[in-house]
């Protein structure tokens, strides 16, 4: 094990450990940003103090996240109980504090994560109903989890089918953004037929499964072939992508392309809406779900005013009027 810098290690505290953590479980220093609701600087920052503690990169950036390094792997077992450990003390010394807030576990593709927990935080203070909100990625055992009460609601782009739960349908996609690097070919003409010429980067869990991209269609109905560069896991995959090839990627949310517009080289315009219609003319927008948990007598256990900011949040998320 390299050498470790006794004094700088002292001044490593929770909070960094914790960015360890998730930065290892989820492979991307983006989501783990949206999950602790701060800038990806400071995560970035955390992750140098660890690295200049050990003298290693601890993780190494790929094309779809990071690897991490065989001391990171050794490193994360202890510093993941270390973690545990410190929140159960934490846990018992503030138990009267935790005894007044409720916890809300809140479930949601990452399109949909960007600044979520701080309009739930602000929504729980203006109606005088104090919660502490835990934000999760939507998987495939989302649905499980909502039925048996260890999630309080989910956004999704697929209806539910389960006794218990109900999925209210909020909006469809009524805008499509393109996405490159600033200096890319593309935004000399940036209309359909010249972005079919280039690959695409595909988002893994997306309005539109991976073998229903709007543009694969479209390149199926114009007989040209559809180029693939890569299916991303996660925002910050697809923006090093982005930043490093000829890829581009065509996608439905203004708050991903406000996002992406805030990374150093990357670009990102609204298409026309007469772009927008060709496009939905080849496959229909889907349509984005609230899930909700209901009892036996069909009434909803979720609180009112969490329903209203959810529903509020997939609205302007997709630029659509609240």
């Amino acid at each position: 094990m390299p050498a470790t810098n006794i004094d700088k290690l002292r001044d490593i505290n929770l909070f960094v450990i914790r960015v360890f953590c998730l930065v290892f479980q989820h492979g991307n220093s983006i989501a783990v940003a949206s999950i602790l609701d701060v800038p990806p600087s400071k995560i970035s920052r955390s992750l140098n103090a660890l690295r200049q503690s050990f003298s290693d990169p601890l993780f190494i950036r790929r094309q779809h996240g990071f690897e991490p390094t065989p001391l990171s792997c050794r490193l994360y077992p202890i510093l993941s109980r270390l973690l545990g450990e410190s929140e159960s003390v934490a846990a018992i010394s503030h138990f009267q504090e935790m005894d007044q807030h409720k916890n809300l576990h809140i479930a949601t593709p990452p399109q949909l994560a960007i600044n979520l927990i701080q309009k739930v935080r602000h929504a729980s203070d203006t109606h005088d109903d104090p919660h502490s909100v835990h934000l999760r990625m939507f998987n495939d055992s989302s649905l499980d989890d909502l039925a048996a009460n260890r999630t309080d609601a989910v956004l999704s782009f697929t209806p539910a089918e389960r006794d218990g739960v109900i999925s209210k349908a909020i909006a469809s996609p009524k805008k499509v953004f393109l996405v490159a690097r600033e200096n890319h070919p593309v935004w000399n003409n940036p209309v359909l037929e010249e972005i079919a010429r280039h690959p695409q980067i595909l988002y893994g869990n997306s309005c539109y499964p991976n073998s229903q991209s709007p543009m694969k269609f479209y390149c199926r109905r114009k007989g040209v072939p559809f180029k693939l560069d890569s299916i991303a896991s996660d925002m910050g995959a697809v923006a090093h992508s982005l930043q490093e090839s000829d890829a581009l990627s065509v996608l439905e949310f203004d708050s991903c392309a406000n996002f992406f517009k805030e990374f150093k080289g990357l670009k990102a315009i609204q298409l026309s809406s007469e772009q927008f219609d060709e496009l939905v003319s080849y496959k229909t927008p889907k349509t984005i779900y609230l899930w909700l948990r209901h009892d036996s007598d069909g009434r909803v256990t979720t609180p009112f005013w969490l329903q209203q900011i959810l529903e509020q949040h997939i609205r302007q998320a997709l630029g659509l009027a609240s």
